[in-house]
């Protein structure tokens, strides 16, 4: 009909999964570190398939690993013009991580490995989407000796670090908790509580209190619905106390959080509620796990102890 035959269709298709094939070839070897291999088969595919994504970015990512490793110039360089060339194929690719950002700040990541630091932090901050690469910056920054400029990006990562770990820490959990590894997501939840108390500073309420009641609401539910009401109970009279500490005097901005040299103003917000100790009893209230009744019951058992 468009004057394009099977044959040709199906030549395309078969060409088109020998370098799909190839690719996964060298990250393979790369993975094994069977680098002498994974080059042999980068060259070999770049040869047969110069303007495929797949292979052009897999031998990119090859070179610039053995580069960074060897201290090796020609390789880093050869990386950096093939992840140039792979910014041309991008329609070709497939992988939702991969972005002209990504490969973009991966070529920052190679001028940096060569010692070109300024061009590094140049190509970092001109891609510097949703501030992705600020931690990355305020390091090579920091190399530099540029300390003022170099806190501005630190804290400004700082504060996405933390707040992404806990919304990463609460997915696994969640995660460990529904498909039967309720110790997993007990012991997550215990470590981002530890990461949390290396942050504050003793004797200084901070919004870490407030995300520190969620945790420890999540803990308790967990406890719940394994049967431990001991330890539910335990966790639950932690996130009221901490709950009514930070709403006797709330804090919404990054004031009294170790390492966070920010200087601009700003508001921090969440959906858990209004106050603390709302959101902890809502929380509650609506839950609708194993052990909410269980949960509900030593709620009403604390608060009616602390009228």
């Amino acid at each position: 009909m468009f004057g394009i035959s099977v044959d040709v269709l199906l030549g395309y298709q078969l060409q088109n999964t020998d370098a799909g094939q190839s690719a996964g070839r060298i990250r393979a070897l790369m993975l094994e570190k069977k680098y002498k291999d994974a080059v042999r088969e980068s060259k070999r595919a770049l040869l047969k398939y110069p303007n495929h994504f797949d292979v052009v970015y897999r031998a990119a990512d090859l070179y610039d690993c053995i580069g960074t490793e060897q201290h090796n110039r020609e390789l880093l360089h050869r990386s950096r013009q093939l992840l140039e060339h792979s910014l041309l194929l991008l329609d070709q690719n497939t992988d939702e991580q991969l972005d002209e950002a990504v490969i973009q700040s991966q070529i920052a990541q190679i001028w940096s490995s060569l010692g070109e630091t300024d061009r590094a932090i140049a190509q970092y901050k001109k891609y510097n989407y949703a501030g992705t690469n600020n931690g990355r910056i305020g390091s090579l920054l920091s190399s530099l000796g540029r300390y003022e400029e170099a806190l501005f990006y630190l804290s400004a990562s700082t504060l996405d670090q933390i707040t992404e770990l806990i919304r990463v820490t609460m997915g696994i959990a969640s995660c460990a908790s529904q498909t039967g590894n309720p110790c997993e997501a007990l012991q997550v939840l215990c470590w981002m509580r530890q990461i949390l108390d290396g942050l504050k500073i003793p004797g200084k309420v901070s919004y870490l209190d407030k995300a520190g009641v969620v945790l420890l609401h999540l803990q308790a539910q967990i406890y719940a619905d394994t049967g431990d009401l001991a330890s539910a109970k335990d966790s639950l009279l932690k996130a009221y106390h901490a709950a009514r500490l930070f709403d006797a005097a709330p804090v919404y901005t990054m004031e009294n959080i170790r390492f966070y040299h920010g200087t601009e103003p700003l508001l921090l917000s969440d959906s858990f509620g209004p106050t603390a100790i709302q959101g902890l009893e809502n929380s509650i209230l609506q839950g609708t796990g194993t052990g909410s009744g269980k949960l509900r019951e030593l709620w009403r058992e604390i608060t009616d102890d602390d009228q």
